[in-house]
């Protein structure tokens, strides 16, 4: 029995049900159809361009029903799927493409023919536009295939964003996927009754794994749309009674900030699942407000992603925590000796199980350095109270040590965050010739009357004098990258600026 061909099961279960639609066109897709045209292109793909198990398909372009079916096809063949961040540079795209040496690049000829021009002067590899795969495709039988698809083969190489040396390839395979997306309907209480709209980009493992392919597992409905637009994700969420929505704060907060939210109603929206920064508490009050409540969880590329859960009940009176572990999740939180730590201790989440990757793409020194004895040490730094609720101290590598003391930035960022004066925080170590390292926080205020007093006022209340930062530098916005993820690359680069400006003028 092949477990993993989802789309060719319920194809026989619930055939002419919906399984996807394009938000853009009004396109849609039973399971039935849905699976025919994914094993048309699977003949297109083995028969005229010989791909065959293990070779490397690259795509450059938006989240779509054809991404999707491309990724069917893939699946049943072996192929692996390598999603390009279309927000690159081109010496970016080449960097990847000689990682994977792709049989194969697939782009999208409206959005990204120019691109792929540009990528084709720097590297050869064999480009062909959606428009035309499907063209040559919808001339083969959509003929039943018999071939297992494995669980150890591959299905994708994600590239993590970069941000300490080279992207590196997060290799995704079919048991990861099983595993993720019961884990996810658990906790998540997915049915086939169910119905999501995905804004997320395909280019990270969010914008597969965290609903839409756990939804259609379940046998669900996937509404796509292209590119996320506040007022029209708000208009279809009422409209076509969407019951789960993913997003990351900031999509949040631009809907919260259009006029025609004040009459937003979706009493059929179950919650929002969140993910990828800080939730503040006036966040949540404001969707509360509408009768909408946030779910708030925890993954990473390299695991799940999806890991951890906060029941929407208890988003408030559990603030700051990342929820309790999903269902078939083995962690364990170690000390920098390798002990178990006690509970309500910090120290390094490491997991382990079907969740976890196999190692990264063509890195086998970094794979070692991560994966050790079965255990994939995570680098953030939780710690677990005993009625099992987690919460995250911060990243390992994001630790600093002032006057001696260990200082977790996640520590100070939700005190600012929970207050009514912060919309978003990032705090950094700096250089200090006194105390070895301080603090810096950069804060982007709720509106332009919150002072730096307010903000020292409310830390020296709920942290030790040591963990306070030396200074405050407030900003409209904090750099991102990925998916709502805060570049602090940037912010330290900006921070020696603003240094180094103070220093010339006096």
């Amino acid at each position: 029995m092949n477990y993993f061909d989802w789309i060719g099961k319920w194809s026989v279960y619930t055939p002419d049900k919906v399984a996807v639609r394009c938000a853009d066109s009004d396109g849609c897709y039973t399971y039935k159809e849905l699976h025919q045209e994914a094993l048309r292109l699977e003949a297109y793909l083995q028969n005229e361009l010989n791909i065959t198990q293990g070779d490397r398909i690259a795509v450059l372009g938006q989240h779509s029903i054809e991404y999707l079916i491309l990724f069917i096809a893939a699946q049943r063949m072996g192929a692996i799927l390598v999603p390009l961040n279309y927000r690159s540079s081109v010496p970016e795209f080449v960097y990847c493409l000689k990682d994977t040496e792709p049989a194969l690049l697939v782009f999208d000829l409206g959005t990204f023919g120019d691109l792929n021009d540009k990528i084709q002067e720097q590297i050869s590899v064999k480009g062909l536009s959606f428009q035309e795969m499907f063209q040559a495709a919808s001339g083969f039988e959509a003929v039943e295939t018999k071939k297992e698809i494995l669980p150890e083969q591959p299905v994708f190489i994600f590239y993590t964003s970069g941000t300490t040396g080279k992207p590196k390839g997060v290799v995704y395979t079919n048991k990861m996927l099983f595993w993720n997306s019961l884990n996810t309907s658990v906790q998540l209480e997915i049915t086939s009754k169910d119905s999501t709209l995905n804004v997320l980009p395909p280019y990270h493992t969010s914008g597969w794994n965290v609903l839409v392919l756990p939804m259609l597992h379940r046998g669900a409905r996937v509404d796509f749309m292209r590119a996320f637009k506040a007022k029209r994700v708000l208009d279809y969420l009422q409209k076509e009674k969407i019951s789960l929505f993913l997003a990351i704060p900031t999509m949040l907060k631009m809907m919260a900030g259009k006029s025609c939210f004040s009459d937003f109603k979706a009493p059929h929206l179950k919650y929002m699942v969140v993910g990828g920064e800080s939730l503040s508490v006036s966040l949540i009050d404001t969707w509360a407000q509408k009768g909408v409540l946030l779910r708030q969880g925890y993954g990473l590329t390299e695991a799940g992603p999806c890991i951890t859960s906060l029941h929407h009940h208890d988003a408030l009176w559990k603030k700051g925590s990342i929820g309790k572990l999903n269902f078939y999740v083995d962690h364990r939180i170690l000390d920098e000796e390798g002990r178990e730590v006690a509970t309500g201790t910090p120290g390094e989440l490491c997991l382990s199980g079907n969740i976890v990757t196999p190692g990264y793409w063509n890195n086998s020194a970094y794979t070692l350095e991560k994966i050790k004895d079965g255990w994939f040490y995570t680098g953030d730094i939780v710690s677990m109270d005993d009625a099992g609720f987690m919460y995250i101290h911060g990243r390992k590598n994001q630790m600093f040590i002032s006057g001696g003391e260990n200082i977790y930035p996640s520590e100070i960022e939700n005190v600012l965050i929970k207050s009514e004066f912060v919309r978003e925080v990032a705090v950094l170590g700096v250089p200090d010739e006194n105390w070895g390292e301080t603090g810096v926080a950069f804060v982007v205020p709720v509106n332009r009357d919150v002072s730096e007093e307010q903000l020292f006022h409310l830390m020296k209340q709920h942290l030790a004098s040591y963990k306070i930062p030396k200074a405050i530098v407030f900003l409209e916005s904090l750099p991102k990258i990925g998916i709502g993820k805060i570049d602090r690359q940037s912010l330290k680069k900006k921070y020696k600026s603003i240094t180094h400006e103070k220093k010339n003028i006096s």
